[in-house]
């Protein structure tokens, strides 16, 4: 698979990563990173939680090899829709924590979207599987869309991108993380989706940190 393939991964798959593409952003951390807020006189230092064990292992799934550290932004996680900012800030989304990878003829994502409550975790992937959400970023995709055995609530779909690459995400909440995995390749796509969320979710106990 060409180089390229992990920006198609990217771009393609609502956008994902495309934070992790900019890299050098602002919003940018690592997860042991400390954040100083300033919202009252006397700064407030946050550690931000560290999911990293929350994402895809190499010999998990489609078997993707790490090509960079996980990251962690507290940005917006892709391009919104107009009003989709306001629908984040509802949810309570707090960081976004990913890792890109890339494998034998497959190129993909895995990413944990970290929110303040169980509640606002399945609001947002309610939110970002909608229509509204997917036409946004592909607006001529057609998706088939799947459901995963033995990972509660998991659903995802596979489709084109805008460049005819075969992609696929699937989706699924663990307390109040939103779980994504996205890849492209020209093989299946459905079964290394579900594998990927079956593996993550029987690793974690489908759990999510708390604190």
């Amino acid at each position: 698979m060409a180089p390229r393939s992990i920006r198609i991964a990217v771009a393609g798959l609502l956008g994902v990563f495309v934070v992790g593409c900019a890299g050098e952003t602002d919003s940018t951390t690592r997860p042991t990173d400390a954040v100083v807020t300033s919202t009252t006189e006397d700064p407030v230092t946050v550690v931000p939680l560290d999911v990293d064990r929350y994402l895809l292992s190499a010999d998990e799934g489609p078997g993707l090899h790490p090509l960079s550290p996980p990251q962690t932004v507290s940005g917006e996680p892709f391009p919104l829709p107009e009003g989709g900012a306001a629908v984040l800030e509802r949810s309570g989304y707090i960081s976004m924590t990913y890792q890109t990878g890339q494998g034998d003829s497959i190129a993909g994502v895995s990413s944990v979207l970290l929110f303040a409550t169980e509640a606002g975790a399945r609001d947002w992937m309610t939110y970002e599987t909608s229509d509204e959400v997917l036409r946004h970023e592909l607006p001529d995709g057609k998706f088939t869309w799947f459901q995963v055995p033995d990972v509660p609530g998991a659903t995802g779909w596979t489709g084109p991108d805008r460049h005819g690459n075969a992609i696929g995400n699937v989706y699924w909440t663990q307390g109040r993380c939103m779980m994504l995995v996205s890849i492209e390749t020209d093989g299946p796509r459905v079964e290394p989706l579900s594998a990927s969320a079956q593996a993550i979710f029987a690793r974690t106990g489908g759990t999510c940190p708390d604190e």
